[in-house]
């Protein structure tokens, strides 16, 4: 070792094992016993040798590196899908690179190329995009869509919500609570045109027989911070045609909370004269006065059952098509 920097053929002297040993102890690959492993580790750790990944993935066609595409990073919605899914994959002895679009549809895609050159294992996506199309898919390298399941002429998992079965349970917690006239509120994705809570929420009301005016659907269109757009929105509808309204589904988090701020604004009263139910049950929801009703997707289920399909697809096999989490209504405040 005079260079300061040990080979494996270091490591195998000094551990009085072979070459070949060494490599099946770093690998987790063949027969050694229990006190082999233990001595080959000790010489590893106290000698300071670093495999060289760059020239094993050569060997294999594997990187042991996972990339997924994130629309936001500072939404806590998808921050927390993000560490779920590090934490599942750390377990299985990959890395992941965790790309920030921004929600930005041109960025998505540049980030699905750089991922491709850098020779990842596998990609999971949390895509703002209508279509994955082939010029950003590769037949090698296995994809799966968590939370939004765009068309794609290739075979890729989705693993998301029932957002039509959830939006119209809140839509008609709200029914229930006595509300006759219940305004929706978008959130915002960049490109994908998908609108199941939308959906939902117009389900819930014609299983009443009602249907909702085309005013009492106000759509966020990115121009701002979601929190910001959607109490503005709020505020020009009450300017527009006063508090006619006695309800608020809004279908994100951060869209509730600027619904609730121009309420509280206006002098209106949460839940006294307009209750309002949110989607995520993030951390936002928990944080206002009165604290917000909300749709819980289980972030921890989400990436586990991510992972789990783009751990199928690795070892060969083909994983379903499509895979629900269930969701809950988080009761608060707002609605009761």
């Amino acid at each position: 070792m005079a260079s300061g920097r040990p080979s494996i053929r270091d490591i195998a002297q000094l551990a009085g094992v072979s070459v070949a040993t060494v490599s099946r102890v770093i690998n987790d690959n063949g027969r050694f016993s229990e006190e082999t492993r233990k001595r080959v580790l000790k010489v590893i750790d106290e000698s300071g040798y670093v495999a060289n990944m760059a020239a094993r993935s050569l060997r294999s066609s594997k990187s042991g590196n996972i990339g997924m595409i994130v629309p936001d990073i500072s939404n806590d919605f998808f921050s927390s899908v993000a560490l779920h899914v590090e934490r599942e994959l750390a377990g299985q002895g990959y890395s992941v690179f965790v790309c920030n679009s921004g929600n930005d549809a041109e960025r998505e895609k540049n980030y699905f190329r750089t991922l491709t050159s850098k020779l990842v294992d596998g990609i999971i996506c949390i895509s703002g995009l209508n279509s994955l199309n082939a010029d950003l898919l590769t037949s090698r390298i296995p994809v799966v869509c968590v939370d939004r399941y765009p068309d794609s002429a290739r075979f890729v998992p989705r693993v998301s919500s029932d957002d039509v079965k959830a939006s119209r349970m809140a839509t008609e917690h709200l029914i229930d609570r006595g509300c006759r006239h219940i305004l929706f509120m978008s959130s915002f994705t960049v490109d994908y045109g998908r609108r199941d809570r939308e959906a939902g929420y117009r389900e819930a009301h014609a299983a009443h027989g009602r249907a909702p005016k085309e005013s009492d659907l106000i759509y966020i269109t990115g121009a701002k911070p979601s929190m910001v757009e959607a109490e503005e929105l709020i505020t020009r509808y009450l300017d527009e045609h006063g508090c006619d309204f006695d309800g608020i589904f809004a279908s994100s988090d951060h869209a509730a909370v600027g619904c609730l701020n121009a309420l509280r604004t206006a002098g209106i009263d949460v839940p006294g004269q307009v209750r309002l139910v949110g989607y995520d049950d993030s951390v936002y929801s928990r944080l206002t006065s009165p604290q917000i009703t909300s749709v819980q997707r289980h972030t921890d289920q989400l990436a586990a059952r991510g992972c789990e399909a783009l751990l199928t697809l690795l070892s060969g096999e083909v994983p379903p098509l499509e895979t629900f989490v269930p969701t809950e209504l988080v009761e608060r405040e707002s609605s009761r």
